[in-house]
């Protein structure tokens, strides 16, 4: 019963905090702002609006692996060349896409915009405040299980947004299963499409990994707030850029390849870095499944 009680409280924070936020950022695109100003506005709401949600949930729990600045240090950490960064995350929630805009910096949060399926946009809370940040719709032609095929003449016209934005100094951030993870302990194959984009830009690469979050909202809810335990860390992956990552993982592939043969059929970059990105993502994720299970962390909310 207090499963239940406790779903529809946070069903209601949720659907009250949205409101408000979509309201008001319709209010923003009355003024005279830049579009993207206007945008990072409207994140910060959504932000307010998703996090106050969370913490007026007491009875979701959410760690932090780590009691250092993990942004300081990513931010620092970079080579300092104009790069965008690509965040990727684990797919097992709803709750995902929340939880990270609730624990992006401002100043990271700013630059952000993601990827969604266009159909979301027709939702008429989220729809408005999707729109409103800035965010990519993303046309398939099929959506089938296993079969994501999108459609190439309707992405092309958002492909060149999503690289206006890119080269203006934004960043995106997605999750590059392509889709809800069934087994969230095991990471599913990373698409290779924004990896070769990341290759295009030669962007850094960060990582937003959580574990638990499937307990907070499981995937066939209509709606979350069941009572759980989460924990997350973030971590630089290419801080050199994904170039400098291809290279790297090339000439270790190179070095252990026996025959001629092996040497020929290594895979392409945006391959390679793929594959590594996952086996990273993966120890990532073990780590803070360790955590849930008793490992002392970082207690946040």
């Amino acid at each position: 019963m207090f499963t239940r009680i406790f779903q529809i409280s946070f069903a209601g924070l949720l659907a009250g905090s949205m409101f408000w936020a979509a309201a008001l950022c319709k209010m923003v695109y009355l003024l005279p702002l830049p579009k993207a100003f206007a945008e990072g506005i409207c994140l910060m709401l959504t932000q307010i609006a998703w996090t106050s949600s969370v913490r007026l949930s007491p009875w979701i729990s959410v760690t932090k692996q780590s009691s250092s600045d993990d942004w300081a240090e990513i931010i620092s950490g970079l080579d300092g060349k104009e790069r965008p960064l690509f965040l990727l995350g684990n797919h097992t929630s709803f709750f995902d896409t929340l939880l990270t805009v609730t624990k992006l910096p401002v100043s990271v949060l700013w630059k952000m915009r993601t990827y969604m399926k266009n159909d979301l946009f027709n939702f008429p809370i989220l729809g408005t405040i999707c729109r409103s940040v800035g965010h990519f719709p993303v046309f398939f032609k099929s959506d089938e299980e296993g079969t994501f095929k999108v459609d190439g003449d309707k992405m092309a016209g958002v492909e060149q947004q999503v690289n206006a934005h890119l080269g203006s100094g934004g960043w995106l951030c997605f999750f590059p299963e392509g889709a809800v993870n069934k087994n969230p302990d095991k990471l599913m194959p990373l698409r290779y499409g924004g990896f070769k984009k990341a290759l295009d830009f030669d962007a850094n690469l960060a990582s937003f990994v959580t574990c638990g979050n499937p307990t907070i909202w499981p995937m066939k809810a209509a709606v979350g707030g069941f009572p759980g335990q989460i924990r997350y860390s973030t971590k630089i992956l290419a801080p050199n850029g994904t170039k400098a990552l291809a290279a790297e993982l090339r000439k270790k592939a190179e070095d252990e390849a026996k025959t001629p043969e092996e040497r020929e059929n290594i895979p392409d970059d945006h391959k390679l870095v793929a594959h590594a990105v996952q086996v990273m993502m993966q120890s990532q994720y073990d780590e803070l499944k360790v955590a849930l299970e008793g490992k002392p962390s970082i207690k946040e909310d």
